[in-house]
């Protein structure tokens, strides 16, 4: 008979990312369902950081180039590198700013899924907000 291992993380909200990546990282949001080998799964356990803002950090040039030179440079990415990413904790306006950037770059994703948007303009909207985004987290960890 087969066993189920920890029911609590199945069909629970959080975000993830392939195992097999390049240098940049991409995070997403993942919805309720089960987990798979292949897709590294998070969640959060407190609303310090919120996912969006967790996501928005993975996602940005820093921290890819941070986990890249010091964390891991092989070409995956596991939950225990990912537990290595230091996490500073932003003002609240550092995360009324990782929201609209993150708002934005899901809304213009799910325009684009949707053929509301081609993916030529999709792209070039996401070049600035990925360029607002590095700003943000540049900003952050500048101390």
């Amino acid at each position: 008979m087969p066993v189920v291992r920890n029911p609590q993380f199945y069909f629970k909200e959080g975000f993830c990312w392939n195992d097999v990546n390049t240098i940049y990282l991409k995070c997403r949001v993942k919805g309720k369902s089960i987990n798979d080998v292949k897709s590294m799964s998070m969640y959060t356990l407190t609303n310090i950081v919120p996912k969006n803002c967790i996501i928005s950090l993975i996602n940005s040039t820093f921290i890819s180039e941070y986990v890249n030179n010091f964390v891991n440079n092989t070409q995956t990415f596991q939950i225990n590198d990912a537990r290595q990413i230091p996490i500073i904790i932003p003002s609240k306006n550092q995360l009324e700013g990782f929201k609209v950037i993150f708002e934005n770059a899901y809304r213009i994703k799910k325009d684009q899924f949707a053929n509301n948007i081609a993916e030529e303009k999709a792209n070039k909207l996401l070049v600035s907000l990925q360029k607002n985004l590095d700003g943000l987290v540049k900003e952050l960890y500048s101390v």
